[in-house]
């Protein structure tokens, strides 16, 4: 049998890949390091512990597209209105209404929209993020929405 390219004759399996101890982050998008106690890699994004829950940092997940996350999600809304308008959508995980994902609420000055109010939910249910928006109108039309984050 011919000789592979690592010069063992015909194949070859390995019980186990072993990477010495290397504590600096990895370098190189695609290389991974052992640092002694987790395991580093690095994507186009940056470093990441592959052992953690998502496998991506949290600053990592932000930068995904959110629309994808809307449109990939399977969940029940929720519409709540006040004197005919609507006033809250709120996103739930299921119809039983037992884990918020998303809720958004709308206020209104002179029957129009004034502010929009986004809060993201984790997947426990709990609060994680605020989107607040402000609208500016010109001649009766909405001109922009100013967004801020807390």
């Amino acid at each position: 049998m011919p000789t592979t390219p690592d010069r063992f004759p015909g194949p070859r399996e390995d019980e186990e890949l072993i990477l010495e101890t290397n504590a600096p982050d990895p370098t190189t998008a695609g290389a991974i390091r052992y640092n002694g106690t987790a395991f580093k890699a690095r994507d186009a994004t940056g470093v990441f512990d592959m052992r953690s829950g998502s496998g991506i940092s949290e600053a990592q997940h932000e930068v995904l597209d959110t629309l994808t996350h809307l449109l990939a999600e399977t969940c029940y809304t929720e519409i709540t209105r006040s004197g005919g308008r609507v006033t809250d959508v709120i996103t739930w995980t299921t119809s039983g209404k037992t884990t918020k994902v998303r809720e958004v609420n709308l206020t209104r000055s002179g029957g129009q929209i004034s502010s929009i109010v986004v809060k993201q939910y984790d997947g426990a249910g709990t609060l994680d993020k605020t989107l607040t928006g402000t609208v500016t109108r010109s001649s009766g039309q909405i001109a922009n929405i100013d967004w801020v984050k807390t």
